[in-house]
């Protein structure tokens, strides 16, 4: 089975009846996005469309299964349409096991915002965060595991992702980095949480943390459609989450500017560190996926 040569076929099969896309999707009951990534190869027909969509386009169900229109013996066929079956039945297990790990690591990941962003927590607070970090990156990192990698869809659209991760990182950085060069000779009660200033910061924070998380989740649910199984993460949508609720904490449990300066690049470099770690395992396992599947 080549999903390369079956979408070759499916492509000029389609053309030669003079369907669109559109078209044919409709009479099988697809959308045109499936068929566009059945014809690139990034994709294979599922088992359950693979009798009308022999039936729509004239062509034998055997070809679809092995890409080829040649003769091949009855014996190959069935062998084709079965190993096709356990194909799609594993991708289907991979799917439901990615998508129940990135419900987890999401829901964990609100339960550690809750928690931050009520203040209701003392400076360990910051430690038991760094560690969580941890946690939510390796259930994702298991979740993409789980849902196999292909090199030529890794991207998935990450670098917009990313781009948002980093951006509001550099944000959140810099804005503690401005509010510490402001208030650095003022008294810590006059702008911490408790104050008019420390509010704003706050809901600004949570804005970030909620907006990171919105866009970690349409990216894992565009991954979960568009491709077979969760293709990549941006690990610094989960790094800028984290980062936000660190300095929310340090803003609620801030006791000196020493310790506030110190703890500003501290809680940077661990998610820096962490995400970086999860960006260098992310890519050995695309690596691993793809010398697997070649």
């Amino acid at each position: 089975m080549d999903k390369q040569k079956t979408g070759e076929l499916i492509r000029n099969a389609r053309i030669k009846k003079g369907y669109t896309q559109v078209e044919l999707g409709d009479l099988i009951g697809v959308t045109n996005k499936a068929i566009s990534r059945w014809e690139k190869g990034d994709s294979f027909p599922d088992i359950s469309v693979i009798e009308e969509l022999s039936r729509v386009l004239d062509i034998r169900i055997q070809d679809i299964v092995i890409g080829d229109v040649t003769e091949p013996d009855s014996e190959t066929a069935v062998t084709e349409v079965v190993r096709a079956a356990k194909l799609q039945d594993k991708v289907k297990k991979r799917k439901f096991i990615s998508s129940g790990l990135s419900c987890i690591a999401a829901g964990y990941m609100l339960v550690c915002g809750w928690y931050s962003f009520r203040g209701q927590a003392d400076n360990s607070i910051l430690g038991y965060l760094t560690v969580s970090l941890a946690i939510v990156i390796a259930i994702m990192l298991a979740g993409e595991k789980s849902g196999g990698v292909h090199m030529h869809n890794g991207n998935a659209g990450g670098r917009v992702y990313n781009i948002i991760g980093f951006a509001s990182m550099g944000y959140c950085l810099v804005m503690m980095i401005v509010v510490s060069s402001i208030f650095n000779n003022s008294g810590a009660d006059s702008w911490k949480i408790a104050g008019h200033i420390g509010k704003i910061i706050n809901v600004q924070l949570i804005i970030f943390f909620v907006l990171n998380l919105a866009v970690l989740v349409i990216q894992d649910y565009n991954n979960e459609h568009k491709y077979e199984g969760v293709m990549s993460v941006a690990y610094s949508l989960v790094a800028a989450c984290f980062m936000s609720m660190m300095y929310s904490c340090l803003l609620h449990t801030l006791s000196d500017m020493h310790s506030f300066n110190k703890y500003i690049m501290i809680i940077a470099v661990a998610a820096v560190i962490e995400m970086q770690a999860a960006y260098f395992i992310s890519f050995r396992i695309k690596k691993h996926n793809w010398s697997f599947e070649k």
